[in-house]
């Protein structure tokens, strides 16, 4: 799934990172689903001993709503599942930026000029558990100058209550 950082707090609670790069190639995204409630599952019992909880990066699913602004117009090549509301736990965020693509696909030389043969995904984003409060986030357009994926900014508050 992806590393997890650690770090104590002043007030004794621990801010838990999860970097995730979850399964890409998976024909129905089941392995992606598996892999997503496994995740949550580990970042509620962090969140149940108290501390804060951010997972982020590339989940290798739709972000709600990213087909409604990015429609996948090469169903003939790859299109990532979507990430379902349903599996998120009451109180859990979903933070994402539909205003900028995070990622694209991969089937030729990047050109921003053919946008008929250019296919844009919002496949890159966080899950912040209760006790983190968004505060942004916004995808930074580098024009995929680096990489297949536009960097995402996230900008939260800890709670002081659980």
């Amino acid at each position: 799934l992806g590393d997890v950082y650690k770090r104590q707090m002043e007030n004794g609670k621990e801010l838990v990172l999860y970097a995730v790069h979850l399964s890409a190639y998976t024909s129905d995204g089941v392995i992606a689903n598996e892999q997503a409630e496994m995740l949550l599952s580990d970042m509620q019992s962090e969140y149940e001993k108290g501390n804060y909880v951010i997972a982020g990066g590339d989940f290798n699913q739709i972000f709600p709503n990213g087909l409604d602004k990015y429609p996948n117009t090469h169903k003939d090549l790859w299109e990532p599942g979507t990430i379902s509301e349903h599996i998120m736990p009451e109180g859990w965020t979903l933070a994402y930026d539909l205003e900028t693509p995070s990622c694209r696909l991969l089937n030729q030389p990047y050109d921003p000029s053919d946008t008929e043969n250019t296919q844009h995904y919002v496949i890159d984003g966080f899950i912040l558990s209760p006790n983190v409060e968004l505060v942004s986030v916004n995808t930074l357009d580098e024009g995929f100058t680096y990489s297949d994926h536009n960097p995402v900014k996230l900008q939260v508050k800890l709670s002081s209550e659980k």
